[in-house]
């Protein structure tokens, strides 16, 4: 009884009999199996990139106020409105009453599905609770869930930490509540800040 044969198979003892020869024909084996499959998966790997649509954001953009103005605007058919005051804070104080300036952006949800609100106005006011800038003077329009956004960057200081948006609503219809907040950022060495600011509703506002 030969006890090679009952302990290693036949592959190994062919091999073992065929020496380095033997053990050079493993190797090379070896590294065809495994250049195939690595083979494979950087093929399944450039396949997946490949099927992956990547959209960065684009850098803000002013509104085209033009491409929301509407001209058969009448104001007898409106049902519903609102005007919503939003705090704003073009810095915060820290460090003993430093200014840390922030970017704020402005943003208008229209949270209907299905019908469209109007703006007649966006104006931003100072601490002091003068005009500083008006960002919409004429009724435009948000299609169903469309959302249109307002910057104050970070180097205009003229709102100060007391300023506020105060943006009128108008419907033809009955709709949904659009959601208005205000998304304050700001970075200065290594400290960074990020905050949201939500819009509240007047009782009392002149419509």
């Amino acid at each position: 009884m030969n006890k090679s044969s009952d302990t290693y198979p036949d592959w190994f003892l062919w091999i073992a009999s065929k020496g380095l020869a033997g053990f050079l024909l493993v190797m090379l084996g070896i590294v065809v199996v495994v250049g195939a499959a690595a083979y494979y998966l950087d093929r399944r790997l450039d396949a997946i990139e490949d099927n992956l649509v990547v959209n960065p954001p684009r850098e803000y953009q002013a509104p085209d106020l033009a491409a929301h103005t509407v001209s058969d605007f009448d104001m007898a058919d409106v049902v519903q409105q609102a005007t919503v005051y939003v705090p704003i804070y073009s810095h915060v104080y820290h460090n003993g009453g430093r200014p840390f300036l922030l970017e704020s952006t402005l943003s208008v949800r229209n949270a209907d599905a299905r019908r469209p609100i109007y703006l007649n106005s966006v104006r931003y006011y100072n601490t002091s609770g003068e005009l500083a800038k008006t960002y919409v003077e004429q009724v435009i329009k948000l299609a169903p869930l469309e959302t249109i956004e307002f910057l104050v960057e970070q180097h205009d200081t003229s709102g100060g930490s007391g300023a506020n948006f105060m943006v009128q609503w108008l419907a033809t219809e009955p709709i949904e509540d659009p959601i208005i907040e205000a998304v304050m950022f700001g970075t200065a060495g290594a400290q960074a800040i990020a905050f949201r600011s939500p819009g509240t509703p007047l009782q009392h506002a002149a419509q």
